[in-house]
């Protein structure tokens, strides 16, 4: 069974307070949230609409990285990957 649970890594954010939110596979997807709670909760949703945008561009989508200190595990919503499947492009790099 293919794993889609990609590895965030949540920054605090000095200026404004919260979290930023990156994914080192997919570095178009930023978000923020004010906590942590938040800021996964967001990366979830960031990280959805990156692989919808992928997708409906034609674009590669690659293999998630193995998680290293310090980052969140995100899962990707059932549906999503389900998409990314059909699209055949999982485990594509650039």
């Amino acid at each position: 069974m293919q794993t889609f649970v990609y590895p965030a890594l949540l920054t605090p954010d000095q200026d404004d307070g919260g979290f930023v939110v990156t994914f080192r596979d997919l570095p178009e997807a930023i978000t923020q949230g004010d906590s942590v709670e938040e800021a996964l909760l967001q990366a979830r949703d960031c990280l959805e609409g990156a692989f919808a945008n992928r997708i409906a561009m034609d674009l590669p989508i690659p293999s998630p990285s193995e998680r290293v200190e310090g980052e969140h595990p995100v899962a990707l919503h059932a549906q999503i990957c389900g998409l990314t499947i059909g699209a055949g492009t999982i485990g594509q790099r650039w």
